[in-house]
């Protein structure tokens, strides 16, 4: 479980975050995606074709963007490594889902895999530049 700072835990019911991964040629790929602050834990629900998944499972070091749409000064940057797993009768997805009133499996094509990542923080970094 991750500590996240008081002044920018609202951050973590922010509708998407940018999630930026290393691409085969060594350059970042930034997608805004869904995600899930659950039980204190970044969670993201991903294809397993999709290019930023296959990115993360290659190189799995990661850092996902939260930024605060009513104050764009204002963001939680979280730098770490996203551990992959089978996300097992899409359990995550269904939460994922839940929280953006959205079912994920109408975005997967017939025998694609739905993954579960969540993010190990090396680094927190709350940042306001209006203060």
């Amino acid at each position: 479980m991750t500590t996240f700072p008081d002044s920018h835990k609202d951050l973590l019911d922010a509708p998407v975050a940018s999630l930026t991964t290393i691409s085969a040629d060594g350059f970042p790929q930034s997608t805004l995606v869904w995600f899930l602050h659950d039980d204190g834990e970044l969670k993201i629900s991903l294809n397993g074709a999709r290019l930023k998944t296959k990115n993360l499972i290659k190189r799995p070091q990661v850092s996902l963007l939260i930024l605060d749409f009513s104050n764009p000064q204002r963001y939680l940057d979280v730098r770490g490594t996203a551990v992959v797993s089978a996300d097992e009768g899409g359990e995550l997805a269904k939460k994922v889902g839940a929280k953006y009133n959205a079912d994920l499996s109408t975005r997967d094509r017939p025998g694609e895999q739905r993954l579960a990542v969540t993010i190990e923080p090396n680094g927190v970094y709350a940042v306001d530049l209006t203060r």
